[in-house]
């Protein structure tokens, strides 16, 4: 079997819709969809492809061009475990990566009295569809 084509592996949420209804989106271009395990691995070493599990929502950073969730990704390459929730127009949801970033210094992140969890698959993108069974 050939070796597929990974742009990243995730935490891809179950019901993005209803991710996207308890946390509306602030900007035109929505996401909603993933929290990002690594982006471009050299394998899928250590992916447990389909493995369902809870994710903890944390916290949500908005500024002018992005609006993401902090989540607890203890698997994430990111320095701030993430959900892009939704950009303006031509600003890329990794995006979120420097937003969380500056707010984080800015002490500018609004954590949640109370963390919401959410369903979650294991999986990856291959730059056509979320493999994830």
């Amino acid at each position: 079997m050939p070796k597929p084509n990974i742009v990243y592996t995730a935490l891809f949420v179950d019901d993005p819709d209803l991710l996207r209804q308890t946390f509306e989106p602030v900007h035109k271009s929505v996401y909603g969809h993933h929290t990002t395990i690594a982006f471009r691995p050299s394998s899928l070493s250590g992916i447990e492809i389909g493995k369902k599990q809870t994710l903890k929502v944390i916290g949500r950073v908005i500024d002018d061009k992005g609006d993401a969730l902090l989540v607890e990704n203890t698997r994430s390459e990111n320095k701030f475990p993430h959900i892009t929730l939704s950009t303006v127009k031509n600003v890329p949801p990794v995006y979120s990566n420097d937003m969380l970033k500056e707010a984080t210094a800015k002490h500018l992140i609004e954590y949640f009295n109370e963390p919401i969890e959410i369903d979650v698959t294991e999986g990856y993108f291959d730059g056509e569809v979320a493999v994830k069974s």
